[in-house]
């Protein structure tokens, strides 16, 4: 009887291990997000369904020389808002094309920053100008010149050399 219970034993262990390799286990693949980001990097396309919002850090800047060179101290990653003081007309130059961040940048990405002149003379102007191997653009008919109280929208891409397009777009005041 004891000899019947072991070969039986046996016989079961056999059969649930064949049946293991045989049948494994399904498992289900999950694939939705959960809202949590892997970190501040994304590799792939990101579509939002909503809406959302972008910001960073906001500086504020005084000037009273007649021309400035706009530096990585200013133009940060992280920086997407600038109030500046400009006590006179001022020249800003960017930095060369070479320079942090700018040098960081891959062919085709961007870096956009807001810059508020808070200078209430409006007849006082910010000039943006092209350091090297920057290639300044404007809109069609517009301007590089920002006056007292006006925004403009700095956006430097990266070239498929390492030359950067800067962009100004000058919004002028509406009330």
């Amino acid at each position: 009887m004891n000899k019947n219970i072991g070969v039986a034993l046996v016989a079961v262990l056999v059969i649930a291990i064949v049946g293991a390799y045989q049948f494994p286990q399904v498992q289900n693949v999950v694939d939705k997000s959960f809202g949590a980001t892997p970190g501040p990097d994304f590799y792939n396309h990101v579509t939002f369904k909503q809406g959302f919002t972008a910001g960073g850090t906001a500086v504020s800047t005084t000037t009273a020389e007649s021309t400035v060179t706009l530096t990585s101290a200013t133009l940060r990653p992280e920086v997407t808002y600038i109030t500046w003081l400009a006590n006179l007309d001022t020249t800003a130059t960017t930095m060369a094309s070479s320079s942090a961040p700018f040098s960081s940048l891959a062919v085709g990405e961007k870096l956009e920053v807001l810059v508020y002149s808070s200078t209430t003379t409006a007849a006082t102007t910010i000039t943006y100008a092209a350091g090297t191997g920057v290639d300044l653009q404007e809109d069609e008919g517009e301007t590089v010149i920002q006056n007292g109280l006006e925004i403009a929208r700095l956006t430097f891409v990266k070239k498929a050399d390492t030359d950067i397009l800067m962009w100004v777009e000058v919004g002028q005041v509406g009330d």
